[in-house]
């Protein structure tokens, strides 16, 4: 297990939108996983729209905070709102769909991928975790009182990224923004120092 600090200053030049902060930016030549392929968060401005694609794979995209609009077109298609106080909580979107984001103000927006062969359909997240959801892929969003204790890894590849709040693991700390990588046969027992937010990605 290995712990993946957030990098503040980090642009990706998005087409259209131009340079872009990207302080998460975990693929499987970080974490050397053969089934998770990737945890990206993005802080978009208001105003701007991002247009992108899920290629090959099945797509959780989840907003930390704030809301954002977005359309999915290719064989299913949705348009919705979503964020924590929107209707819907996270989209999945399926290989072979294009989609178009606009947020309503900052926001960060994680992307989680997974590959996958189509079977499960474009729709919108309604709760604050997808369950069983789609082929590979799972998040959950958790909020965690001071001393809480929550067990994560075991059978799937895994990552906990810390939104808010701190996270103890044996006499290692995960600050705010830092992710924790679990292989497949590797668990940890993480400690909530304070109130505490995290998102918890596996496939």
């Amino acid at each position: 297990m290995s712990i993946i600090p957030a990098d503040q200053g980090r642009m990706i030049d998005l087409p259209g939108v131009g340079p872009c902060p990207r302080p998460t930016d975990i693929d499987e030549s970080v974490t050397g996983f053969a089934r998770l392929k990737s945890l990206r968060i993005y802080r978009f401005a208001p105003g701007v729209t991002i247009d992108g694609d899920s290629e090959t794979d099945e797509v959780f995209v989840i907003p930390l905070d704030g809301t954002i609009d977005i359309s999915i077109t290719g064989k299913d298609s949705l348009q919705a709102s979503v964020g924590p106080g929107a209707g819907a909580r996270a989209v999945f979107m399926a290989p072979d769909h294009a989609y178009r984001l606009t947020p309503q103000g900052e926001t960060h927006v994680a992307y989680a991928r997974a590959a996958a062969c189509g079977r499960v359909a474009v729709q919108a997240v309604s709760a604050a975790q997808s369950d069983d959801l789609a082929e590979a892929l799972s998040f959950a969003i958790r909020d965690l009182g001071d001393g809480e204790t929550i067990a994560a890894g075991g059978a799937r590849e895994t990552l906990v990224h810390v939104i808010s709040g701190a996270l103890a693991q044996g006499d290692r700390t995960l600050e705010a923004t830092a992710t924790l990588m679990l292989h497949s046969d590797s668990r940890a027992d993480l400690v909530a120092r304070g109130a505490t937010k995290v998102l918890i990605v596996t496939a």
